[in-house]
């Protein structure tokens, strides 16, 4: 316990006088074997979400959607031109979204509509094109078909298995530069611990995270090396749930955690009404260092594939929350990846291609 207390008030004082960020003392950033995993974790960079376009979708609907889905919520069509401007603003790795649930053919195949496929397959191509690093998933099928409690295992591990084959098999030649994530934010929708979750659904996840990773690993091609990220439930940072994520035996597997640090109404995801105190960088510290203990410490690369806030009102603090959040992740192993949602997350302005907030991409990239 002295231990401890001493560990935190080093921290505080290291904090306050900026030494943290500066420097790299091994106590606070303890080193750690560069793996296969940690390497193509960190070699993603800065990254940038495509959101609110493959995933957007009818929540809860059981109609089927076509190509129209790509713009239904609001973002223009995605071109090439738009992934070239999100290099040169410095990014180096895109996330792209997708929502199969609403594009899936009827039991027992649940055959991808091959439009809804190829289209993906499109926007893939050109990031790839442009040297940049890829990762596709399955997205707001929690709205859908993914629910993770033991009731719904089995089905959710039918079609989960059933949508990576196909996606393993249009995708078999590509080379590592195209990566997997198993799901977003696998969780039981509207549950009263819907965000936490608890024991069986953490379970629940993990295993279906195998299931998954399973998959892919036997489809051939190129996908038995492939790098593939599982998330742990609900992709939440909180303790108990980073605590939970079962590690398969896979040099190439990477964990994805989702972490929108603010104030306690984080649906708002807001908190730059000033800069972030002593206090709240040494919560963020611990966070970040948990996830260092429990999964690069053992040779897991771990990624932020979503952070970001909707404060455009105080942007220098913003901003300068934004470079420090970044720069610790980094330190301590880890790459970010920033939700653009093209409205209320935004940073780059689509219709346009121009920087919407510059200082804030600056200190992201």
């Amino acid at each position: 316990m002295i231990k401890k207390i001493i560990a935190v008030l080093l921290a505080v004082i290291l904090l306050t006088s900026g030494i943290l960020i500066i420097g790299g003392d091994k106590i606070f950033f303890p080193s750690y074997e560069m793996t296969e995993s940690i390497a193509f974790a960190q070699s993603l960079g800065s990254g940038w979400n495509l959101a609110n376009t493959f995933d957007s979708c009818e929540k809860f609907s059981t109609e089927k959607a076509g190509l129209e889905a790509e713009t239904m919520w609001g973002n223009p069509e995605t071109t090439k031109e738009l992934l070239a401007f999100v290099k040169e603003c410095g990014f180096d790795s895109v996330r792209i979204p997708v929502t199969w649930a609403q594009h899936l053919g009827d039991a027992p195949d649940y055959t991808i509509d091959k439009v809804w496929l190829d289209r993906v397959n499109q926007v893939v191509d050109w990031a790839l094109e442009l040297d940049m690093k890829v990762i596709i998933n399955t997205h707001h099928d929690d709205a859908f078909w993914l629910i993770t409690n033991e009731e719904h295992k089995a089905s959710s591990e039918e079609i989960l298995r059933k949508i990576w084959a196909q996606l393993c098999e249009r995708f078999a030649s590509y080379d590592e530069n195209l990566a997997f994530e198993t799901m977003n934010e696998p969780r039981v929708a509207n549950a009263e611990d819907e965000w936490q979750g608890n024991r069986e659904t953490r379970a629940v996840v993990n295993y279906l995270n195998l299931a998954a990773l399973d998959t892919i690993r036997k489809s051939g091609g190129n996908n038995a090396e492939r790098y593939v990220l599982i998330p742990t439930y609900a992709a939440s940072g909180l303790n108990a749930n980073i605590d939970a994520l079962e590690l398969p035996d896979d040099d190439r597997v990477i964990v994805s955690v989702h972490y929108y640090f603010g104030t306690a109404h984080q649906s708002e995801f807001a908190d730059n009404a000033k800069k972030w105190n002593i206090f709240k960088k040494l919560s963020l510290y611990m966070t970040f260092r948990r996830i260092h203990r429990r999964y690069i410490a053992k040779g897991y690369g771990a990624v932020k594939s979503e952070f970001g806030w909707t404060d455009r009102e105080n942007l220098e603090n913003l901003a300068a929350n934004a470079e420090f959040y970044v720069d610790l992740a980094e330190k301590l192993g880890m790459s970010c990846m920033v939700w653009d949602n093209g409205s209320s997350f935004e940073l780059i302005d689509r219709n346009t291609l121009t920087e919407k907030y510059p200082a804030y991409i600056d200190a992201i990239t």
